[in-house]
């Protein structure tokens, strides 16, 4: 059971735990440990209700996320409401899947919850489940194991139909085949490029294109809007102990937390599971429970577990090895059964334990674990550890009456910082594409350029950083994008007319090219009165690096030749703004019987999750059509 749970966390369920540690919990995690006033709601679908937070979370995680790929490219005016109505949809079609899997009577139990989140490797040390780390990660975001863990559920839950809709597609060998003739399909074509670098020189403006230019895309020759604020700045690592611990603390430390020095004690068992149906009546029950017994009886009569795990039991993941479980700590099995392991000794067999599974017979195969280092070994340990709790008490302490204080006194940073003894700092000039350090974090943008700050003048409310890291901040000066004058950004309206020009000369002699071509003029005429050589690209595989990208889609896009003797022409613009013409000279489909096994059982896995993703859009589709949907984000 434990063991078919962990081999199937390693896939998509694993990656949905790993993003809901790493996102950064915005306007999420500190504001409810503070109890930050009542829940906003960012949608509603068919009556549930989708956060405001929830939303904020996913949309701060998607837009960091471009803003890495695209660096000072990054325009939050431009990209940020894209952004934001993707993330809504996305989270409303979560919501509708859910609600569909729950209505077609899908389920996640708490048990395999359980061990999904404890096969994750961020909250594991040393290969084991670390309970300690578990519960650190969680407080240091606000979050309740039991919230979390309906988090989890939820997103599995969710997960269940589009993974059910992948495995249903049955791929025929007559598709597969069409398949592999096509995305196997090679290209043997010829292409030369004509530069804009070549082109520049007719492409002479004067002082009226210039100034048309400068009035037509003035929004290109803006100075950024920029802001100026001042902010306090508090974190756990930053603070001091009050006073060094005395003897008798550093016990009582130890006492209250004697788990955490040393190995958590772990057992491995091997188990046959009698299942029973959720709702099962007592005839099942009965049935169930004297099935277990005479298994048990044959056990204890010298049978061999192994055997007949195999032949009985109903858990599929551990049937297979016997019914090894692997080893497991507390708190991953359901009550009876971890009551009932952790009371056995190795290699004694229990009598049928009922969960709510069914009834399991347990055999305790190893021990391990469970061993304590002493006080005097572990004393600087739990004297550093004292220290940080201490800090982290102390942090929680002020960042409450931060919290407070900054909202009692909306429109004023100094009383904040002299009551709590912090620097009141300032920034210098930053865009909403971000400045330096802290600055550059998309929270603090959001909340910096947020009108609360920005329009109100209003104190931000603390703005998460890090772990135990927040920072508050007012607006201190407001400078709104304006127009550059033209003569100082002549030059650069120059060289923007000029390649601009020079691309439209480039690409109109490349497609004259391919209509001459196309008309039957000779290739060694046009090339020469190009100053062109042709390239030539044999066997090109459609997903080719080289030549560019750009060149080997439209060899693609281009009909296949009539004859040896009729090559196909086209061209494209490419990225530069340079133009190639291409000559498709042949096209030799893939051949089903050249792959392997395993290549044909890859290609039709990619086959079925294409057609499985084409299920999933047309059942969100139908789901919209009939559902009720009320996007209430003010900013969408």
């Amino acid at each position: 059971m434990l063991h078919f749970i962990r081999e199937r966390a390693q896939g998509w369920i694993a990656w949905v735990i790993v993003g809901l540690l790493i996102i950064p919990f915005a306007l999420w995690g500190i504001n409810q440990y503070f109890g930050n006033g009542g829940k906003l709601v960012a949608a509603t679908v068919n009556g549930e209700e989708i956060s405001q937070s929830d939303f904020q979370t996913a949309f701060y995680e998607q837009r960091s996320r471009m803003q890495e790929m695209l660096g000072s490219q990054y325009d939050a005016q431009l990209f940020d409401p894209q952004i934001k109505k993707r993330v809504i949809n996305e989270l409303v079609d979560r919501e509708l899947l859910l609600q569909h899997a729950e209505d077609m009577g899908f389920r996640v139990s708490d048990e395999t919850v359980v061990a999904t989140i404890q096969s994750i490797d961020a909250f594991r040390e040393d290969g084991v489940f670390s309970a300690s780390l578990y519960q650190q990660q969680l407080q240091t975001q606000g979050q309740s194991p039991a919230s979390f863990e309906r988090r989890v559920k939820r997103m599995m839950l969710a997960g269940q139909l589009p993974d059910g809709l992948a495995v249903s597609i049955f791929i025929t060998d007559a598709e597969l085949a069409r398949m592999i003739k096509l995305e196997k399909q090679q290209r043997d074509f010829q292409f030369f490029t004509l530069s804009t670098a070549n082109y520049s020189d007719e492409a002479s403006v004067d002082d009226a294109a210039i100034k048309a230019y400068y009035e037509q895309h003035v929004e290109r020759f803006m100075t950024p809007e920029k802001v100026r604020v001042e902010y306090v700045e508090l974190s756990a690592s930053g603070l001091k102990s009050d006073k060094e611990p005395t003897e008798e603390e550093l016990r009582e430390f130890y006492e209250a937390n004697k788990d955490q020095y040393g190995t958590p004690e772990e057992r491995r068992a091997s188990h046959i599971l009698i299942q029973l149906d959720e709702g099962a009546d007592e005839a099942a029950v009965e049935a169930a429970r004297k099935k277990a017994e005479a298994l048990v009886a044959r056990l204890r009569a010298g049978e061999s577990f192994e055997k007949l795990a195999k032949e009985n039991s109903d858990d599929p993941g551990s049937a297979e090895t016997g019914g090894d479980l692997g080893f497991f700590g507390r708190g991953v099995m359901e009550p009876d059964f971890e009551s009932a392991a952790f009371s056995m000794k190795k290699g004694e067999i229990s009598d049928p334990i009922l969960t709510s599974f069914g009834y399991h017979i347990i055999k305790l195969t190893d021990i391990r674990g469970g061993a304590s280092k002493s006080f005097d070994e572990v004393r600087d340990e739990i004297r550093e550890q004292f220290k940080r709790d201490a800090k982290e008490r102390k942090y929680f302490e002020l960042a409450d009456k931060l919290t407070n204080l900054a909202y009692e006194s909306p429109d004023s940073l100094s009383e904040v910082a002299d009551t709590l003894g912090l620097e009141l700092k300032q920034s210098p000039y930053f865009t909403r594409r971000g400045g330096p350090g802290i600055f550059a974090n998309p929270k603090v943008l959001a909340l910096a350029f947020s009108d609360e700050v920005l329009k109100q003048g209003y104190n931000s409310e603390p703005i998460e950083l890090g772990e135990n890291h927040v920072v508050v901040l007012r607006l201190l000066d407001h400078q709104e994008a304006a127009r550059r004058p033209l003569e100082e950004v002549k030059e650069q309206v120059k060289q923007l007319l000029v390649q601009e020009k020079a691309r439209e000369a480039v690409k109109a002699a490349g497609e004259k090219a391919v209509q001459q071509l196309r008309g039957g003029e000779s290739s060694d005429t046009v090339l020469q009165n190009l100053s062109a050589k042709w390239q030539a690209a044999k066997a090109v595989l459609r997903d080719a690096k080289s030549p560019d990208a750009a060149i080997v889609r439209q060899a693609f896009r281009l009909n296949r030749p009539s004859s040896a003797d009729s090559p196909e022409y086209g061209g494209v613009v490419l990225a530069s703004g340079d133009y190639a013409v291409i000559r498709l000279d042949k096209v030799v489909d893939g051949d089903p019987t050249k792959l392997d096994a395993a290549e044909k059982t890859k290609l039709r896995r990619q086959l079925a999750g294409e057609q499985g993703a084409n299920a999933q859009m047309h059942l969100i589709a139908a789901l919209r059509a009939k559902a009720k949907i009320n996007i209430q984000a003010d900013d969408l």
